[in-house]
């Protein structure tokens, strides 16, 4: 079989292919405008690159189908954008630059366009009965000119860091439908703050972590109705007090990370933006596509 790496000429999307399927995803109903969401609009003509030009009667503006989007003002062409995202998933930066003939920064500067966009995730928040746990994953200063050899002494015993190039990573879990969130920190002072950021005091939720300090009196907080510690030294599940879940997201976290042999820890949350959402959907293409991630 011949590997992916090996092939010379990669197969793009149509052009007008792509433009169609960005405005089923973005408009599945009717055209609306992104300046005030009306959806009086007429079209108005085609740009330099195809794309259908829109008139709004509401606030007057001209807009097209990659306005306001993560495409548009951009030198990769459409079906080379698509062709990136799609890659995203399972392909490292490097390859796809091979496959494109394109230069690495700017396969890599799109690539961190795309994880900025998903910054926030507008349907996760803590419900129900919910899961919080750490990880530290090993990032340092990959891209950057500053970078240096990393020493090769023996490793500091403790938890990780952000300045020691391994940052911890925050995972939350909704348990009633697996959605799962990481936050990147600095350090873990106050991390409870962070977490009660997702809560909601008119539906609280039940927390279930390990017994670390950083959870002591979450509870106290409106967001939080209960707390529920595990002790791992003795059980890793009690009745509902486990983070099995949160395991099982590090389990496919650290695999997959893997395959990039190395990410910079400032570029780490918009990986893990990336990583979760291909976690919480099958549809994650479609929804990059939507305007929900980049309005």
């Amino acid at each position: 079989m011949v590997s992916r790496e090996s092939v010379d000429e990669v197969f793009l999307p149509d052009k007008d292919d792509c433009l169609e399927y960005l405005r089923e995803q973005r408009w599945p109903e009717e055209v609306m405008c992104p300046h005030c969401e009306s959806a009086d609009t007429i079209k108005k003509g085609t740009t330099r690159k195809g794309a259908q030009r829109y008139r709004c009667h509401n606030c007057d503006s001209i807009f097209n189908d990659l306005t306001e989007t993560i495409f548009a003002e951009h030198k990769l062409s459409l079906p080379e954008m698509f062709h990136i995202i799609r890659g995203m998933e399972e392909d490292k930066t490097s390859q796809i630059t091979q496959e494109l003939d394109r230069t690495y920064k700017t396969v890599l500067d799109f690539v961190h366009e795309v994880q900025d966009a998903l910054d926030d995730d507008p349907e996760f928040d803590l419900t129900g009965v919910c899961e919080a746990d750490e990880v530290y994953v090993v990032a340092g200063e990959k891209g950057t000119k500053q970078a240096s050899p990393r020493s090769r002494g023996l490793k500091k015993k403790g938890r990780g860091t952000f300045e020691s190039d391994k940052p911890p990573v925050v995972t939350l879990v909704r348990r009633s439908d697996g959605r799962v969130r990481f936050l990147v920190r600095e350090d873990l002072e106050d991390v409870d703050e962070d977490i009660v950021e997702y809560g909601d005091e008119d539906d609280p939720a039940i927390l279930c972590t390990d017994q670390y300090s950083i959870y002591d009196g979450i509870d106290e907080y409106d967001e939080i109705d209960g707390h529920l510690a595990i002790n791992h030294d003795e059980h890793y599940v009690v009745g509902d007090a486990h983070t099995n879940s949160c395991e099982n997201r590090h389990s496919f976290l650290r695999n997959w990370l893997r395959r990039f042999r190395g990410v910079s820890k400032h570029h780490l949350q918009g990986y893990l933006n990336f990583f979760s959402l291909t976690l919480n959907t099958d549809r994650w293409f479609e929804k990059i596509l939507s305007t929900d991630f980049y309005r």
